[in-house]
C-alpha cells in the first residue's frame, strides 16, 4: 500500500525560506544519534500488532504514544524504515525518532487509537487509525488541532516493518499553518473533579472527550462521535438536581441546532479560537462571560433566573433569564453596556461535573459545559 508524499510538495514550496527548515521531518541532520540496536526478528504479524499497539498508546517503555514522545520499539522496524507522512518523507529509523522527541510537548500532546488495528496477511501489512492533537516544541508554542491518521505498516519477509504510510483527516497546508501559528492564553482552563460514583457512563465519556478543551478545535469525526453521546444523553429524562447548577461553568462545545445555528449573542464579538465562555448561575442568576481577547478583554451580561415550572423536577427542565445589564471589562476596568432582553433555555442534562442546555429562542443549539469549581 502506498501513500504518495509529493502531492502536497507545492504547499512547501510556498512557505517563507526561512521557516521551511522547521517543515523536514529530521530536521538535525543526523545520521545514526543512537547505537545499534538488536532487533526481534521472525514476529508474527498479530505480534507485531500488539507491539505496535503497545507503542502507539503507551510508548515502548511507557513516556507516552510513539507518536508524541519517540518512544518507539527500534527492535521491530528497519533501520532504513520509510517513514511517510503528507509533508515528508525519511528513510532511517533514528532520524525519524529524534524528530518524533523533539515535534510534540508530550505533557500537552495526546493520542489515541480510534480504529483497532488490523492485519492482513496477503499483503502483510497492518492497519489502523490514531487521533493526535497538542502544542509543538517550537518557540512560538503552536497548537495542532485533532486530526486522525490512518496508518499503514509494511513488513518484510524477517517479520520487520519495513514502510510506514501516514495519511491524515488535515490537509497538508492546514497542518503547516497551525505550525506556524502563534497561540497565546494556552492552554484552556480544566476541570480537574473527580468522576462521581453515580455518574453514567455516557456522561464520563463525554466529559473525558471535552474537557480542557476549547469549541474549535474538535476534528469533523470527532464531531460526530460527540454528537452521537449528546444526542444520547439528551433522549433520556434525567432528575433535575436544582442543587448541582450554581457555581462557575465552561463552554467546551457547541452542537449547532437544526439549521446550523450557534449561540444567540445580544453583543456580537469576535470568536477568536483562544476565547473562552462561561456562565456562573446561583438559585436566581446569571452571568454570561464572553471573552473578546482571552481573560484580558471580556463581555460580561447578567440578569435573573427563573424557573418556567417550579413542580417540573425532571428534564428538559425549562428556564428564562432576563438580562437586565451589562458591561464591557477591561482586566478590572469595565464600562457599561446597554444592553437587555429575555432569554430563553431549557436544561437536558445536569451533573456534578458536567450539564448540557439548549437554547429555545436562539435557534436550538446546545451548549456542553464543564463545571469549573
Amino acid at each position: 500500500v502506498s501513500i504518495p508524499a509529493s502531492s502536497d510538495a507545492a504547499v512547501l514550496e510556498q512557505l517563507p525560506a526561512f521557516i521551511r527548515p522547521y517543515t523536514n521531518i529530521a530536521p538535525l541532520g543526523l545520521k545514526n544519534p543512537f547505537a545499534a540496536t538488536q532487533k526481534t526478528l521472525n514476529l508474527t504479524l498479530q505480534e507485531l500488532s500488539s507491539r505496535l499497539e503497545h507503542d502507539l498508546i503507551y510508548g515502548s517503555t511507557n513516556e507516552g504514544g510513539y507518536f508524541i514522545t519517540g518512544d518507539l520499539s527500534k527492535d521491530i522496524f528497519q533501520d532504513d524504515c520509510v517513514f511517510i507522512d503528507p509533508t515528508n518523507e525519511v528513510s532511517s529509523l533514528s532520524r525519524y525518532q529524534t524528530a518524533l522527541r523533539i515535534l510534540f510537548e508530550p505533557k500537552t500532546s495526546t493520542v489515541e487509537i480510534v480504529e483497532p488495528l488490523s492485519i492482513d496477511e496477503e499483503s502483510r501489512t497492518i492497519s489502523g487509525r490514531i487521533r493526535s492533537r497538542g502544542f509543538l516544541q517550537l518557540p512560538w508554542h503552536p497548537y495542532v488541532t485533532a486530526y486522525e491518521s490512518k496508518l499503514v505498516y509494511t513488513i518484510d519477509d524477517t517479520g520487520l516493518i519495513s514502510r510506514q504510510d501516514q495519511r491524515w483527516s488535515k490537509s497538508a497546508d492546514e497542518a503547516l499553518r497551525q505550525t506556524f501559528t502563534p497561540t497565546i492564553f494556552t492552554p484552556p482552563p480544566k476541570s480537574n473533579l473527580a468522576k462521581p460514583s453515580d455518574e453514567p457512563a455516557v456522561v464520563t465519556k463525554l466529559f473525558n472527550q471535552i474537557n480542557g478543551r476549547r469549541q474549535n478545535e474538535y476534528s469533523q469525526d470527532e464531531r460526530f462521535e460527540i454528537s452521537a453521546l449528546i444526542d444520547e444523553i439528551c433522549s433520556q429524562s434525567w432528575d433535575w438536581k436544582a442543587n448541582e447548577l450554581p457555581g462557575t461553568w465552561m463552554l467546551t462545545y457547541l452542537q449547532p441546532g437544526p439549521n446550523g445555528e450557534g449561540i444567540d449573542r445580544r453583543i456580537p464579538f469576535p470568536e477568536f479560537d483562544f476565547n473562552d465562555s462561561f456562565q456562573v448561575f446561583t438559585d436566581n442568576a446569571v452571568l454570561n462571560i464572553g471573552q473578546i481577547f482571552g481573560p484580558l478583554v471580556e463581555v460580561d451580561v447578567s440578569g435573573s433566573l427563573v424557573e418556567k415550572d417550579v413542580a417540573q423536577v425532571t428534564t428538559p427542565k425549562g428556564f428564562i433569564a432576563n438580562i437586565d445589564s451589562g458591561k464591557l471589562c477591561f482586566e478590572k476596568n469595565c464600562l457599561p453596556l446597554p444592553i437587555s432582553g429575555q432569554g430563553l433555555f431549557d436544561g437536558l442534562y445536569l451533573g456534578k461535573r458536567l450539564r448540557i442546555g439548549q437554547n429555545v429562542n436562539g435557534g436550538g443549539a446546545r451548549v456542553v459545559q464543564v463545571r469549573m469549581d
